[in-house]
């Protein structure tokens, strides 16, 4: 039987109708949806529209017998259908309620896709990893006992990493959530925006925009030395300079790190006065505000400077800091998620995590695949890429994700798009 876990629907049936692709070298990404509502009205598990429903009105799953037409796991009133079926592993009962939280918001996304796309013949089957890795592997051999064609999940790597073997040995794609790149690969595929596509969409906007030289300013962290990894690659494959590295440990404070990088700056622009920098920030909130404005106070000309960030700085709080107005950070186009946060408001009363809408995404493409029985692993990295809510985005044969990343500019008004993301891939993934 299905675990019941407190969450909107468990169980429901999807359609995705398949939109057709011009045969040409280079074909434009798949459509996999818009987050907006259906020509016709979406009716829930109560019968009533999508207009107006509580989510505490949609109550706890019917009691659905199995049955057992083709071995796996189908509810009675499935029974006679071909059906497919995709798991969902999520941490629904994790120990932080901010991680049950975002499990429960994804889960939601996943429906909202379901719902608008509604249907017959496609099973979701939510299952709670708890975030323990151990959980998480008898949640996947439940899964093939089950005959899921497909995993959505899990959220961490070291669950990912757990399970892809045995999800392979059985011809079952993974579609994790996870940005560790060293859980993708082995049949399981990445779904989230990971920082080192973040950190490539910047360095190609600078370079574009006459930028050759870069310097890394962040935490002593796990994420800080991703962030910095990335930067190193990506400059070097750009052809340009990484001038320094200067690492600050988060109890002490930045103030030497970046009394360090202001020299650099400005020996850089006494011997290239027309030349331009970027300074990469991994930081946010309280921190950014008080790192940004260090560079100035050291006597940088930052007329001479484009301070750069990762998605972390999509947060109001940090627009009105003069230090940072003209900064820039990489983040899927605001335009494309319109639709998907209002229907995600009006169903469910609350706001979407951003994880929500990369798991609309993933569970849009799964019923997209499911419709032209093509739930293996060449639909799942079709070169062509697909094109959702958060954009156009791909899956390399090697797991991980290329995404068309917009880049937002920060004013005291709030961030302004100033070039959109990619809305076709080139042959072949990078």
């Amino acid at each position: 039987m299905l675990r019941t876990i407190k969450a909107p629907s468990l169980l429901l049936t999807a359609f995705l109708f398949a939109t057709a692709c011009a045969s040409a070298p280079a074909r434009p990404p798949v459509q996999i949806g818009t987050g907006g509502p259906r020509a016709e009205p979406i009716t829930g598990p109560t019968g009533q529209t999508d207009e107006g429903v509580d989510v505490a009105d949609l109550g706890e799953p019917e009691d659905l017998t199995e049955v057992r037409g083709d071995g796996g796991l189908t509810p009675a009133f499935m029974e006679g259908r071909k059906i497919k079926r995709a798991a969902v592993l999520l941490p629904f009962s994790h120990p932080n309620a901010q991680v049950r939280a975002e499990a429960e918001s994804m889960l939601a996304g996943i429906e909202l896709a379901l719902f608008e796309y509604a249907g017959d013949s496609f099973l979701i089957i939510p299952k709670d990893t708890a975030g323990k890795t151990s959980v998480t592997e008898a949640r996947l051999d439940e899964t093939v006992k089950e005959k899921a064609d497909i995993v959505l999940g899990p959220l961490f790597g070291a669950n990912v990493k757990a399970i892809k073997d045995r999800a392979q040995d059985k011809k079952m794609p993974v579609i994790a959530f996870s940005n560790d790149r060293t859980a993708a690969g082995g049949g399981a595929y990445l779904a989230s925006i990971s920082p080192e596509e973040e950190v490539r969409r910047m360095v190609d906007y600078g370079v574009a925009n006459g930028i050759h030289s870069f310097v890394f300013l962040g935490p002593q962290s796990a994420y800080g030395r991703q962030i910095e990894a990335a930067l190193r690659t990506e400059t070097f494959n750009k052809g340009a300079v990484m001038l320094t590295s200067s690492f600050f440990a988060p109890e002490t404070g930045a103030t030497e790190a970046a009394r360090s990088v202001s020299q650099i700056l400005k020996s850089e622009m006494a011997s290239n006065p027309r030349g331009k920098v970027a300074v990469m920030i991994p930081e946010r909130g309280v921190k950014l505000l008080s790192i940004a404005p260090l560079l100035p106070y050291n006597g940088v000309d930052m007329t001479h400077v484009t301070l750069m960030g990762t998605s972390i700085w999509d947060d109001q709080s940090i627009w009105r800091e003069p230090t940072l107005n003209g900064a820039v950070y990489p983040a899927p186009d605001p335009e494309n998620l319109i639709a998907f946060r209002e229907a995600y408001r009006r169903i469910y009363g609350k706001s979407p995590t951003d994880l929500a809408a990369v798991a609309y995404d993933a569970a849009a493409l799964t019923v997209r695949l499911a419709t032209e029985n093509n739930l293996k692993y060449n639909g799942v990295t079709d070169p062509d890429g697909f094109f959702g809510v958060t954009g156009l985005f791909r899956f390399r044969l090697d797991g991980t994700s290329e995404r068309g990343l917009a880049v937002m500019q920060i004013r005291p008004t709030g961030p302004e798009v100033i070039e959109k993301g990619a809305t076709q891939f080139g042959p072949g993934p990078s």
